[in-house]
């Protein structure tokens, strides 16, 4: 049982991150006219509960998850259909794939200019961004599992007269599934990445923006809670996401590692 809880929690790498806030603790109390805007672990502990009892971070919280996963979603589902046309398509592949490629090392946050010129300062700029930041770890991702099916299952196929339809369904969808799915689970990390950029850039809201404002106003402790609170919202929707996989798709063993 202990040795579960052990595997379970990471006691060692717990223990490491301890060892490190406490010797941040100490560094920062020792030499405190030195570190005037590096705040100790406990102020940012007391400004972050002072945000979650205002309600200031839960809401910047809601609406930062909210557009990275309407962002996600339509990242998921293009990137997916992108994929599989490149893989399986070759007058998509050869009218579109070098304007692809030439798009695919573009930064997102270059995009954010682009973007409020088009939408201006608004939902729609960061929603924007972030499924241009996003669809790229899916469409790659879902062209490698279609190029990795075995030639005999496509044979195998042909020779049962299936339809086209039939074939997507049956053959290709199960066989892409494991690659594009670990694909949106790196794409989920990407959105919310660049939704705190975006929203630091392009639109006044959520967590960048606040984060934004606490480092405007001379608030260390705040501004280093927002960043804490990003990270603690990255490692929850991660796992949120791996634990819907395993339960939808039980099989895959690609969607059961960290």
């Amino acid at each position: 049982m202990f040795r579960r809880l052990n595997v379970a929690l990471n006691a060692p790498a717990l223990a490491t991150a301890l060892v490190l806030f406490l010797a941040w603790e100490v560094g920062v109390r020792a030499a405190a006219t030195r570190f005037e805007f590096l705040p100790a672990p406990t102020e940012i502990g007391q400004a972050l509960y002072g945000a979650i009892r205002s309600g200031q971070i839960i809401a910047d919280s809601v609406h930062t998850v909210a557009c990275a996963l309407a962002g996600w979603i339509i990242a998921s589902v293009l990137g997916a259909a992108i994929g599989l046309a490149l893989a399986f398509s070759p007058i998509v592949h050869r009218f579109f794939g070098a304007s692809l490629e030439l798009l695919r090392p573009l930064p997102a946050v270059a995009f954010v200019p682009v973007a409020v010129l088009l939408f201006g300062f608004t939902v729609t700029t960061e929603i924007t961004v972030i499924v241009f930041a996003s669809v790229w770890p899916v469409i790659v991702n879902a062209v490698a599992g279609a190029k990795a099916i075995h030639p005999r299952l496509l044979d195998t196929a042909a020779t049962l007269h299936l339809s086209r339809t039939q074939r997507l369904g049956k053959v290709i969808l199960p066989a892409v599934l494991p690659s594009t799915m670990v694909g949106a689970r790196v794409a989920l990390g990407l959105a919310l990445v660049v939704a705190v950029i975006a929203e630091m850039v392009g639109n006044p809201a959520g967590l960048g923006w606040g984060l934004v404002t606490a480092q405007e106003a001379l608030q260390p402790d705040l501004m280093f809670g927002y960043l804490v609170a990003t990270g603690a919202l990255g490692v929850l929707l991660n796992a949120c996401l791996r634990l819907t996989f395993a339960r939808l798709f039980p099989g895959i063993r690609e969607l059961q590692q960290s």
